[in-house]
């Protein structure tokens, strides 16, 4: 069953909450999209100007693995989440049709039998990182809904940190430089004890829950009209 918006906002606030005090940046990030997706085991990626695909942070060497492994093969749910923009699926359970030979082949050597789900990172629309996660079993799947909304959220966290993503920072300025989601953001830390980075991804995952514009959840943020402590929603 899919989650609602308001519930993922209030597990994503959580997660990040409980990460607060591992280093921020790429490791931190793919940790909470694995804790959120309840995986295994996750990459996050960014694509270059020459569009080569960087891994940032895995989890642990399976999830690298499964990375790498499309850089050497040509294919695989990343290259096609970047190409399509849409949540890529790859089972390499025994008995599946395999979409990319290549990748499924290489997977089944690493000795992988499971699922492989790459969400793209899209604050803005065009994505500008992916998130792979695996799980073992048939067993593991990511409902649509929540993958949306992680694509968002975390795609605003990514564009946020410049040390991850340094040329999209300045895209951004028009929007984190108003006074009002400065403010926003800060009653946010002060309410759930998330760094700058995190609080801009609960910001920006609300306005998306909400088809709202971020300067607007930013004033229903400083008028108390929302707290993330308790995600409570005044009026409803």
């Amino acid at each position: 069953m899919a989650e609602t918006h308001e519930r993922l906002i209030a597990r994503l606030a959580a997660v990040l909450s409980d990460l607060h005090d591992m280093e921020p940046g790429a490791e931190r990030l793919c940790e909470a999209g694995r804790r959120m997706l309840d995986a295994d085991g996750a990459a996050l990626t960014v694509m270059t100007p020459s569009r080569t695909l960087v891994v940032l942070a895995a989890t642990d060497p399976l999830a690298s693995k499964l990375e790498d492994v499309q850089d050497v093969v040509g294919e695989g749910p990343t290259k096609d989440a970047y190409r399509e923009n849409l949540v890529q699926l790859a089972d390499f359970s025994p008995g599946h049709e395999a979409r990319w030979p290549l990748m499924h082949e290489h997977g089944r050597r690493l000795g992988f039998s499971g699922r492989v789900v790459t969400l793209p990172l899209k604050p803005y629309g065009d994505p500008v990182g992916a998130l792979l996660v695996y799980g073992s079993g048939e067993s593991f799947w990511v409902d649509p809904v929540t993958a949306e909304f992680l694509g968002v959220a975390m795609g605003a966290a990514l564009v946020q940190d410049p040390r991850l993503a340094p040329e999209r920072q300045a895209g951004t300025e028009a929007w984190s430089s108003r006074a009002q989601v400065h403010q926003a953001t800060g009653m946010i830390i002060s309410q759930v004890g998330v760094r700058p980075e995190d609080a801009m991804a609960l910001l920006r995952g609300q306005a998306f829950a909400n088809e709202s514009t971020l300067l607007e959840v930013a004033q229903e943020v400083i008028e108390r009209q929302i707290d993330f402590r308790h995600f409570t929603i005044e009026g409803d």
